[in-house]
């Protein structure tokens, strides 16, 4: 067991980071220190967005049960009070995803899930009017209707708030908060703390790697971790629009993107389900993916290719709505691991560094409890098969099987239309 008084360093105040302190502080530990470059909710982390799916649709049991243990939490616990909303889901695959739908609906049905529904894209249209498109390729329909969605930012804030009130500290800004390198020590093979872009060294007992998308910038993790930028767009609903399509459920196609009811305030979210890279070569000297994003790049937008796939995607589902304009579009970037296991353990040569990132797109839905799973793993009380699929495995062949999301990502720089898009089509209108 840990000394409470262990100076506990995160690096990242996302999902992982944020669980993680609030039930470290839940614990009794006295020392944690949480640094990010923005305030929480951090504006860059991948959950950090209007709505994030909340599901126990898996064909993994342990992420089945994690999610049936999630779904209690959104649904009874007072921080969340508000955000979350259940409409029900259309899980669905076009091809490479149909094996992990069928493998999900059998693990829903062993763990109890109950009102699991096959549809044809017929019945879609039957039971969800609002729903007028062909949905070709929508080849295998699964409703759901225990799925739901949270208000994933405010959910962040408001455990962040919790931690903070329970003695954590918030480490932030472009400067101070801003970490740009662990310090390594190469000779005791120790992690030491981490340097913040100001230049400052901070030391501590444990530091925990919770970068999400910017963890293998910082990390050399031996190839185990990509960050990969998912395409999302908003649409804005006059108010007849949003009442008529409240209706729906969210609909999510693991190859054809996904769709959610209108907010209140008329924001209709849409994703694309295939994904960006951006490889370069770090300061450090590690070649990898590294997120590039709307916040620090304004002027750049979606690819060209992308927005016109979204769109061809929303013409199968809700075609009256394909043509209108986005009012506002982002790279969400998230960073998977090969087999879609979380990464989450002690580092094999630096001792005093662990890891709790490698979300893979499905992170989210867990923040009530993922940052208990990570305290287990740190006091040494963690299920030993978890510790076996979370643990660092760089060099084992882990080849998912049935797993979302199997189509190829795309290179940014091979894609066209979006650097500098949104000053070229600013002053386009301005011109008009």
């Amino acid at each position: 067991m840990m000394n409470k008084n262990t100076n506990i360093l995160i690096v990242g105040a996302g999902c992982f980071g944020t669980s993680t302190a609030y039930h470290l502080s839940q614990r009794g530990y006295t020392s944690i220190h949480v640094f990010d470059r923005y305030e929480p909710p951090s504006c860059e982390a991948a959950s950090t967005d209007i709505s994030k799916i909340i599901r126990s649709d898996y064909n993994e049991p342990l992420y089945a049960h994690m999610g049936i243990e999630s779904i209690a939490a959104w649904q009874s616990w007072s921080m969340f009070r508000g955000l979350y909303h259940v409409p029900g889901w259309i899980l669905s695959a076009a091809n490479l995803s149909i094996p992990f739908v069928e493998g999900s609906i059998e693990t829903c049905k062993r763990l109890g899930v109950q009102g699991l529904e096959r549809l044809t894209p017929e019945q879609i249209r039957g039971r969800f009017s609002v729903v007028t498109g062909k949905l070709d390729g929508w080849n295998i329909n699964v409703w759901n209707p225990t799925a739901g969605w949270a208000a994933a930012g405010k959910a962040v804030e408001r455990m962040a708030g919790a931690a903070q009130q329970s003695g954590v500290e918030y480490v932030t800004g472009e400067t101070r908060g801003y970490v740009r390198e662990l310090i390594l020590n190469e000779i005791t093979q120790e992690c030491k703390g981490v340097v913040t872009a100001d230049g400052t060294k901070y030391e501590a007992d444990l530091v925990i790697l919770a970068a999400g998308a910017w963890s293998p910038s910082l990390l050399d993790t031996k190839g185990q971790l990509i960050a990969k930028g998912h395409s999302v767009a908003h649409i804005q609903l006059t108010p007849a629009e949003t009442q008529h399509y409240a209706a729906m459920p969210i609909m999510d196609n693991l190859e054809l993107g996904y769709f959610f009811p209108p907010q209140e305030d008329g924001i209709f979210k849409m994703a694309h389900s295939q994904f960006i890279t951006n490889v370069q070569t770090t300061k450090s000297g590690i070649t990898t993916s590294v997120p590039h994003t709307f916040i620090q790049t304004p002027e750049d937008g979606l690819p060209l290719e992308i927005e016109a796939k979204m769109r061809q995607n929303l013409r199968r589902v809700l075609p009256e709505l394909a043509d209108r304009p986005f009012c506002y579009t982002r790279l969400c970037w998230d960073t998977d691991t090969a087999d879609r296991h979380f990464l989450v353990g002690p580092h094999p040569a630096y001792k005093r560094l662990f890891l709790a990132t490698g979300g893979s797109a499905h992170g989210f839905k867990f923040l009530p409890v993922v940052g208990k799973y990570v305290t287990d793993m740190l006091e040494g009380t963690l299920d030993p098969e978890i510790v076996r699929q979370w643990q660092w495995r760089a060099g084992q062949d882990i080849k998912g099987k049935n797993l979302a999301h199997l189509d190829p990502e795309m290179e940014l720089a091979d894609l066209t239309g979006w650097k500098g898009r949104h000053i070229r089509e600013r002053d386009h209108a301005c011109k008009l």
